[in-house]
Parts: structure tokens; C-alpha cells; sequence
């Protein structure tokens, strides 16, 4: 079984608008992610920073769903167990509420996830026994955000975000982690690009 988590819960300051419901070319972004998602994973877990933001993409998702109706891919919603408290505590959310023994991790502001960078995750994960896989730029910075991570993860997140960790990089020097270039993941790099404000989008996606 394949299984995804995308974080929603950010508070989006600098796009000045949830990232996820914010269109381009008239599609919410996490709609992007998840029609490329949604054809390779069993289940897509989406993180949410609260009920009134739960309530937002509930009808968005949902609205999706039925045009997808033929689907069998099962997209759940759930809510951070704690409020704004950080990308890792999202994933210590994703994980608890995903049925497999692991998950690829995405953030909602990629759209431009390929199905070549989800695929190779997922086939690296059939090939190693790591507890973690993380892309890496050739500078040595890491893509934490588009990794993927084993269950096995949890106790030490636990242990993490109760010495006052935030950030999933500060969980990685705890891992067994296989470190994979970028360019091995997604040959153009697209994947990981980010919106997080708006001079960030295209022109040509403002709509």
C-alpha cells in the first residue's frame, strides 16, 4: 500500500492567502497535487491547520472527488493535533493517521509535482530499509518537505517536538536516512519548486 501526506496547515504570511485553495489556471493547488497523487498512491492523508480550514477544503476535495468518482484512491482530511506548532508536527499528524508503514511526505505549495519524482520515491522505498529518504542539491541543503518517511519515524518525532523541535530537518541526524539527488528524483527539478509568495507564480498561472 502507498500512502501520501500533503501539509495544508501553514499559515501562508507571505502568499497573504491559503496556498492550497489559491488557483492556478483556475485549479486550486492542491487540486495539482493530488490529480498526480492520486494516480499512484493508495491513500493521500491532507493535514490541516484547523476546523474552519478543515471546512475550506472539505468542499473543495470533495467537489474533486466526485469528479474523480471512479477513483479508488481514499483522501482523508485531519486536523493538527496541535494548532500552528510547525511542519514537523504535521507529519508526526500525517503519520499517525495513515495505514501503511510509511508515507511520501509533500507540501501543499509544489504544484508541480511529476509523476517520474513520485514513482522513483516510491520504488527507492521498495529497494532500501532506510527509515527515511530525502532529496539533496548538490550544496548539501535537503528537501525535508519532499521525503519520505517510515512510522518507525515517530517515536523520535515524539521525542523531538517535546525538546521544542518545530522543523523536520532538526529530526533528520536521529534518522537511518538515504540521502538521493535531485536530479535522481525529478531530472528537471520542478518538483520542487515552491510558492510561497506571490511574485512566485508565473504570469502566465494568475488565473
Amino acid at each position: 500500500m502507498k500512502s501520501c501526506i500533503i501539509l495544508c496547515g501553514g499559515q501562508s504570511r507571505r502568499m497573504g492567502q491559503d496556498k492550497g485553495l489559491m488557483k492556478l489556471n483556475g485549479t486550486p493547488m492542491i487540486i495539482h497535487t493530488l490529480e498526480i497523487v492520486m494516480d499512484i498512491v493508495d491513500e493521500i492523508v491532507l493535514v490541516l491547520r484547523d476546523e474552519k480550514q478543515l471546512g475550506l477544503y472539505k468542499k473543495c476535495v470533495n467537489d474533486f472527488k466526485t469528479e474523480k468518482n471512479k477513483h479508488n484512491t481514499e483522501i482523508k482530511m485531519v486536523t493538527d493535533i496541535e494548532t500552528d506548532q510547525g511542519p514537523l508536527f504535521g507529519l508526526y499528524t500525517g503519520l499517525l493517521n495513515i495505514k501503511s508503514g510509511g508515507a511520501l511526505l509533500l507540501p501543499c505549495d509544489s504544484p508541480f509535482i511529476s509523476h517520474f519524482f513520485v514513482n522513483k520515491m516510491f520504488e527507492l522505498t521498495a529497494e532500501s530499509e532506510v527509515q527515511a529518504i530525502i532529496p539533496v542539491w548538490p550544496d548539501g541543503l535537503t528537501e525535508p518537505l519532499h521525503s519520505y518517511y517510515h512510522k518507525e519515524c515517530i517515536p523520535l518525532i515524539e521525542d523531538r517536538l517535546e525538546k521544542g523541535f518545530r522543523n523536520v530537518k532538526s529530526l533528520l541526524d536521529k534518522l537511518n536516512v538515504a540521502y538521493v539527488d535531485v536530479k535522481t528524483l525529478d531530472p528537471d527539478k520542478k518538483s520542487f519548486i515552491n510558492l510561497n509568495r506571490p511574485d512566485d507564480v508565473p504570469t502566465s498561472l494568475r488565473k
